[in-house]
């Protein structure tokens, strides 16, 4: 079943991916100018005033969502292929 609201799953991907690259940009610019000028800084002021609307528009996005946890139970081969794993048998001693 597809959920309706697939816009909105979009929308938060995008602000995500959006502010992703707006902390890069913002490392990028550190990395490249070690001794900024005032002129230079206010290229980081812009940078930071992307960042900040990138993160309101996000946090605005996710305020009314339902979170969920799902619990996917393990078949029994993978069970007792874990059990056997966790019983620290050497390659040596399995020969």
């Amino acid at each position: 079943m597809i959920p309706n609201d697939t816009d909105a799953d979009n929308r938060i991907l995008k602000y995500k991916r959006m502010i992703r690259k707006s902390a890069i940009n913002i490392l990028a610019w550190l990395e490249n100018n070690p001794s900024p000028t005032e002129e230079q800084l206010k290229k980081l002021r812009e940078l930071k005033g992307e960042i900040n609307d990138r993160i309101f528009y996000y946090a605005e996005n996710i305020q009314n969502w339902e979170k969920h946890t799902t619990t996917i139970e393990l078949p029994q081969p993978v069970i007792d292929q874990q059990a056997y794993l966790d019983t620290g048998i050497s390659a040596e001693e399995e020969e």
